[in-house]
């Protein structure tokens, strides 16, 4: 048996090569870390530690709201399609893409005083039309209740409702302690590199190509596919990037997972939030629902539209 002696004792030696390679495998993700913040900094322009970008000049202003765990990343493509029509500002959500993490947990009470706070600089007291998806949705609609007079029309797309999430079933709590749990053990790996080495092999493929290992499950093929579309509007229009290196250096940070880990946590909170106000009267609401939605999803978006789309 190999044995290593230390301070007169002897110990094996498998342990203090599991902990040199770890220690190794986390200076080089510091290092890596660190290279990605000089290689990447923000693409767009920071206020009060929020990180938003502005593209367009036209009358209407158009503010994005993301996803639980998206960025102004993900709006990039939309807002060149929209620059010679609108003025659009999307931005990061505290802890995520380049703004700063905002202490305590995740609400919509927060959060909408942040946008607000972005709002006023940008717009002044003129009244936006705020577009937000999935739990951005739940984002959007609180803002339309706490701040009516600042929204002059709401566009959700897919979004989360108070109803599906307000009062979680045992299966959906099930759902978030996992989720919770991956997430969390994911912030640890990347502390390792291990999650950059992950997202290198998932992502160098390109054409969303997942490989035949990431292949085999079915996140790892819509997360490829997804980065496709995104990295396919990232070359042309104003500010662009490699939507697929930005991405990959982001995600690759443990803060991005212990912030997700945060958000997936508050939010049958943030649905009760979003439960006790009711959205203004004559305030135009469009929803757009994904196809193939189970049947009350659809009802409760239908519910709240005054446009309502369902596209395939």
């Amino acid at each position: 048996m190999s044995l290593i002696l230390v301070f007169g004792h002897t110990w094996p030696l498998w342990p203090a090569v599991i902990a040199g390679s770890l220690a190794v495998a986390a200076a080089i993700e510091a290092v890596c870390a660190r290279r990605d913040r000089r290689r990447f900094p923000p693409p767009g322009e920071m206020m009060n530690g929020v990180h938003f970008r502005k593209i367009g000049t036209g009358k209407p202003l158009v503010i994005f709201e993301a996803g639980i765990a998206a960025s102004c990343l993900n709006w990039h493509g939309i807002q060149n399609e929209l620059a010679g029509e609108a003025t659009t500002i999307s931005y990061d959500r505290a802890g995520f893409g380049w703004s700063a993490a905002a202490n305590g947990g995740a609400s919509l009470e927060r959060i909408s005083l942040r946008l607000r706070e972005l709002i006023s600089a940008v717009a002044g007291q003129r009244p936006v039309i705020l577009v937000g998806h999935s739990f951005g949705g739940l984002v959007a609609r609180y803002f339309a209740q706490r701040f009516p007079h600042a929204v002059a029309a709401l566009v959700l797309i897919d979004p989360a409702t108070p109803e599906e999430w307000r009062a979680p079933s045992l299966a959906q709590r099930w759902r978030l302690r996992r989720a919770i749990f991956f997430t969390r053990a994911a912030g640890v790996l990347a502390i390792f590199g291990l999650v950059r080495l992950g997202l290198w092999s998932l992502l160098r493929r390109g054409h969303g190509n997942p490989g035949p290992l990431f292949g085999l499950s079915e996140t790892m093929r819509r997360i490829a596919r997804e980065v496709n579309k995104l990295n396919r509007f990232s070359g042309a229009g104003k500010g662009s990037f490699d939507a697929v290196r930005l991405l990959r250096s982001r995600w690759s940070e443990p803060e991005f997972f212990w912030n997700m880990a945060r958000y997936i946590a508050a939010l049958p909170r943030c649905a009760r939030e979003a439960d006790q106000r009711k959205l203004p009267e004559k305030l135009p609401v469009t929803v757009i629902s994904a196809a193939g939605l189970p049947p009350e999803r659809v009802v409760e978006h239908a519910a709240v539209a005054e446009r309502h789309v369902v596209a395939g």
